[in-house]
This record gives structure tokens, sequence and C-alpha cells, in this order.
């Protein structure tokens, strides 16, 4: 009963966390004109700096995760970022508006390395690929969650009431998270025998632990392979209602809709994939990564294909047929992160593990907020207009799967190294 209220709460943190990467997004343009910004692409820079200090401070969250208490650390972290989201909504200018955010990533940079490090040790192995299918999804909804609350209240609200309610989420958290119970590290790991004797295994991290992770090719393609998906698609679902509005002048409201439809898609394809990932896994060690292949391939060609179409024409129909494309795309995209995720914790022990999530974390949120920086770009280039930004920045997510090739020649190995070697 315990592991269930455990994960539960490490769940729900992982939805409302997720809430802050994309809450101001949606309302850019508002957003701009309240405090006096530039103009949009000024919040897709905060959105950017919030992004790389998140990712850089998750890697000191990690490391100090490795080797003290996930559940205090969590804690800390949880109450910092809610007490700076709810101090965000004093912001009155760029300045203050960018100092209150990066601070807030502080605290948000912690989260996803120490849930999916506890999330391993709270999950047998074969259960894995399902477990971060659902977090996934939970990841989806909660960025969803941070665009809905903005797209919906803008038109209604001022722009702060949407941080407010994320705010009471984390603090809610917070409070949970005072009663859950930290897992043993490895406690769900199958034991090492080596000449037939059981290893016993050091869960404190060493500085030629973090050696070793670099010893270990597949961990450096999969995470080569993230940053470079989400420098394509990162910035997709983030101004995806201000693209509906910008480009197909769309209501707010009918803009968060359609981001409703689509993304809500990746709900079930997470945990759906995730399975799936996990069936193949039991006969083929490369069984997870094929299904990311197909997922990252054929996502990569229906967003590319939505892109373009959405270039040469605006009407109401091309956007509904525009919709049910990316829709698709967004489908078999919801595959690609929970499998991944799976794979880095078969390839890496468990004493190291939180760090790796980290660095994976900082791999594609580096991803991301570069996406966000060249749609920026783009979108002043292009004449104030989001989709033949998407155009150059989806070709090179069909690209990304040239990467796959050393994963699926090294996976192998690497797994057999771990089980043989788990120190």
């Amino acid at each position: 009963m315990k592991t269930k209220y455990t994960i539960w709460t490490l769940t729900l943190l992982t939805l409302f966390s997720s809430a802050l990467l994309s809450i101001f997004t949606p309302m850019a343009e508002e957003l701009s004109l309240a405090l006096s910004l530039g103009g949009e692409e000024q919040v897709a820079f905060i959105n950017s700096v919030f992004l790389i200090v998140g990712a850089l401070t998750s890697l000191v969250w990690a490391i100090m995760g490795d080797k003290f208490s996930r559940k205090i650390l969590l804690l800390i972290a949880t109450a910092e970022w809610s007490i700076l989201i709810l101090l965000t909504t004093f912001a009155t200018d760029f300045t203050s508006l960018l100092i209150l955010q990066i601070f807030t990533a502080i605290g948000f940079g912690a989260i996803l390395p120490l849930v999916f490090s506890l999330i391993v040790d709270l999950v047998e192995p074969k259960k894995r690929g399902s477990m971060f299918g659902i977090l996934s999804a939970v990841y989806v909804v909660g960025n969803g969650l941070g665009q809905i609350l903005s797209g919906f209240l803008i038109d209604v609200y001022p722009w702060f009431v949407p941080l407010i309610i994320v705010a009471l989420g984390g603090f809610t958290c917070a409070i949970l998270l005072i009663f859950i119970q930290e897992p043993l590290r490895g406690v769900n790991d199958e034991p090492t025998v080596v000449s037939g004797e059981t290893v016993e295994i050091d869960y404190k991290i060493k500085s030629e632990d973090l050696k070793k992770i670099w010893q270990r090719k597949s961990t450096i393609w999969i995470l080569i392979l993230n940053f470079v998906i989400f420098v394509a698609i990162g910035a997709v679902s983030s101004f995806f209602i201000s693209m509906l509005k910008n480009d197909f002048n769309l209501s707010s409201t009918l803009a968060t809709i359609f981001l409703i439809v689509v993304f809500g898609t990746q709900i079930p394809s997470g945990p759906i994939f995730g399975k799936l990932g996990d069936k193949k896994r039991i006969n083929n060690e490369k069984g997870r990564m094929i299904v990311v292949m197909i997922c990252l391939i054929s996502g990569s060609i229906c967003y590319l294909t939505a892109f373009i179409l959405a270039t040469f024409s605006q009407e109401l129909i091309m956007a509904i047929v525009f919709i049910f494309i990316i829709l698709l795309g967004a489908f078999l995209f919801g595959g690609v992160d929970p499998l991944t995720q799976a794979t880095l914790g078969e390839t890496n022990p468990p004493q190291v593990r939180s760090t790796i999530y980290s660095v994976n974390f900082l791999a594609y949120t580096f991803g991301r907020s570069i996406s966000l920086i060249l749609l920026a770009y783009f979108f002043v280039l292009f004449n104030d207009q989001y989709s033949p930004g998407y155009i150059i920045l989806t070709s090179l997510a069909l690209l990304s799967n040239l990467i796959l090739i050393p994963i699926l020649k090294y996976l192998p190995r690497d797994i057999q190294n771990v089980k043989i070697n788990p120190q």
C-alpha cells in the first residue's frame, strides 16, 4: 500500500511540475502586452532560459540524489519551485519575470531525475517500460495542463491566475511527499551472480562510477538522440496554441481545444507503446529501441507532412486536416520517451541512475530550449509565421533516425556488461 501511495504521489508531482514548461507560451501575446515585452519571441526566450537553468541544476540535484535521501531533496525542491512560481505573479516587466523564472527553474530541475530514479527502484524490471509509459503520459498531461489553464483562462482572467493554480498543486505535492516511503536503491534489480556467487552492490556513487557512464556507447547515443529529437520537436507543443492563433487565426479557446485533442493522444500512447516495448524486450534486447525507431520514423513523416500542408492554406478546413495528421504524429511520438527512459535504466547500474536520468533530462531540456530559440528566430525570419520554422525543425526529426543505428549496434553488449559488472 505504501508503494502505491509513493508512486501516486510521484505521478502527481510529475503532473504539476511539468505544467511549468508550458504555462506562459499559450498567452505569449497577452503576456507581451501586460508586461510591455518586446514581442512573443521574448516569451520564448524566457521559456528557453528556464529550461537551460532547470537542466543545469538537475545535474547537481541528481548527484546529491545518488548520495543523499531522494525524498528529502524532492521535498525541498518542490517547496522551492512552488514558492517561486507564486512569487512570479508579482512580475511587472521582462527583467523581473526572467529572474523569477530562473529561480523557479532551480527547484524544477530536481523533479524528473529524482522521480525517475525512485520509480526504477519501486517497479520491477519487466514492468518499467509500462511505468515509464504512464509517467510519459502524465508528463504530457502536465504540459497540457499548463497550456489548458493559460489557453482557457486568459480570455477571462489576468495572466497570473494559472500560476496560482499550479503553485497550489505544488504545495499539495510537497505535503504528500512528507509521507512517501523511499525505496532502497536497486531493491527491484535482479541479483547479479558471478562465478556462482551473488555480488553485493555498493550504491554510494563514486567519481569512477561517473566515468563508467561514458564507457557505455549505447547510453551516449541515446542521450544524443534525445537531444536531437527535442531540438527538432521540443517547441511544437509549447507554441502549438500560439501557432494556431497566429497562423490560422483561431481563437484562444478553439486553439486550446485543438491542443487537447491532439496531444491528448499521447496520454494512451505512452502506456501502449511502453507495454509493446516491454513485450518486444522479452525475446530481443533491442526490442524497445526497435519500437522507438518505428514511432520516430512514422511520427516525423506525419509532422513534416502536416506543416508543409499548413503553408498552402490557413482556412478552417485545412486547419482540421492539419490537426488530424498532427494528431497521428503526436500519438506515435508518445512512444519514444518512455522506451528510451526504460532502456537507460537497463544500460546503467543502480548507483548512477539518478545522475544518468539527470544527464538525459539535461540533453532533452537543452534540446527543447534550443528548439524554442530557433523557432523564435524562424518566426521573425518568416514574417511572424510559425509553420515554415516547424518544417525546418521537423526535417531534423526525420534525420535523427540515423542515430538509432549505433544504438542498436551497442545496446546488447552494454546490457550484458551491466549484468556481469554492476559496480
